[in-house]
């Protein structure tokens, strides 16, 4: 049965959830990237390094953040939201990452479960956990949510 979410059912999917994909445009180019996120009070909060998204977004801050709850090809959950990127500084940012590193630690994999090397390694890419982070927050306006059970 195909169906919408209720309201509460959007937020539980977006709470529940540490990974999203942001869509952003400029006008010529769309990109849509995956990422790790915290959602609070209607807001998605994030992470990440000078590349292509910040530069989208900073050029058009309007944008859209999609999550998906999947248990099997018949049994899902989508939940798609339109809002506006904000870049984070300060005491915003830091409560905001302390939030973000609170959520995603126990997520993260230890010591004696981490693979050595998992897929190519880039020069170009650095860790976001390091190296003065770029934080950011998407205030969501308008929420959708489709499921199939």
């Amino acid at each position: 049965m195909l169906g919408e979410l209720s309201i509460e059912e959007i937020e539980q999917v977006l709470t529940d959830n540490v990974i999203g994909r942001i869509g952003c445009a400029d006008g010529v180019k769309t990109y849509v990237v995956p990422v790790t996120y915290v959602y609070s009070d209607g807001c998605v909060f994030g992470h990440t390094t000078e590349g292509l998204k910040i530069e989208l977004l900073r050029k058009n801050p309007e944008c859209c953040f999609e999550v998906d709850q999947m248990k099997s090809i018949s049994n899902w959950k989508s939940v798609i939201a339109w809002g506006t990127f904000k870049e984070l500084e300060g005491v915003e940012a830091d409560k905001a990452m302390e939030s973000i590193v609170t959520r995603l630690s126990p997520l993260m994999p230890s010591e004696t479960t981490h693979v050595t090397r998992m897929g190519p390694i880039s020069d170009k890419r650095t860790s976001t956990q390091f190296n003065n982070p770029i934080v950011y927050q998407i205030t969501l306006k308008v929420k959708t949510g489709r499921y199939e059970r």
